[in-house]
C-alpha cells in the first residue's frame, strides 16, 4: 500500500496544501477552510513512482472521498492527459469509492492544443471534474 497517512506530504487538517515542483512557478493551491477536511498529499511522478511517468501530485480528501490528480505542465496538454490517466490507473485500487478530479496547471497553452482530439475527448469524459488554468490554480475544497 503506497498511499499511507505516514507518507503524506501534508498535515491531516492543513489549511492550505500547495503542489509545486521545485524551481517552478506553476502551482495548485487547495484551501481547507478551518481545517475541516482530512487531507493527504503525495508526490507521484519522481516520488512514489520512480521508474514510470504519471501525473505530478495526488491530493486526497478522505472526509469527502475525493481524489485530485494534479499535473503541472509546460505546454503539451496531450502529455498531461496521458499522465493524469496513468496516475489514476496506478492509484485507483487504493482509492476505491472515491470520486476522481483532474487538475492541469500549465505555463502556456496554444489554442490549437486545447482543441486537439485527445484533449477534447478527455474533457468530455471528465466534464466538470476537470479544471485547467495557467500558472496558478487555486480552489477551496468542499
Amino acid at each position: 500500500m503506497l498511499l499511507t497517512p505516514e507518507s503524506s506530504l501534508c498535515d491531516k487538517n492543513q489549511a492550505i496544501v500547495v503542489s509545486r515542483d521545485r524551481g517552478e512557478q506553476r502551482e495548485h493551491r487547495a484551501k481547507n477552510p478551518q481545517g475541516q477536511f482530512d487531507l493527504r498529499q503525495y508526490k507521484l511522478d519522481g516520488g512514489l513512482f520512480q521508474q514510470t511517468t504519471c501525473c505530478d501530485y495526488l491530493l486526497v480528501n478522505d472526509s469527502r472521498k475525493k481524489a485530485y490528480f494534479i499535473e503541472l505542465k509546460g505546454k503539451n496538454i496531450d502529455d498531461a492527459v496521458e499522465q493524469l490517466e496513468a496516475g489514476e490507473e496506478k492509484c485507483k485500487a487504493e482509492l476505491e469509492g472515491y470520486l476522481f478530479f483532474y487538475r492541469i496547471v500549465c505555463s502556456k497553452v496554444r489554442t490549437h492544443k486545447v482543441q486537439s482530439v485527445k484533449f477534447r475527448k478527455f474533457k468530455e469524459k471528465c466534464a466538470a471534474r476537470l479544471k485547467m488554468k495557467e500558472h496558478c490554480l487555486e480552489e477551496t475544497l468542499d
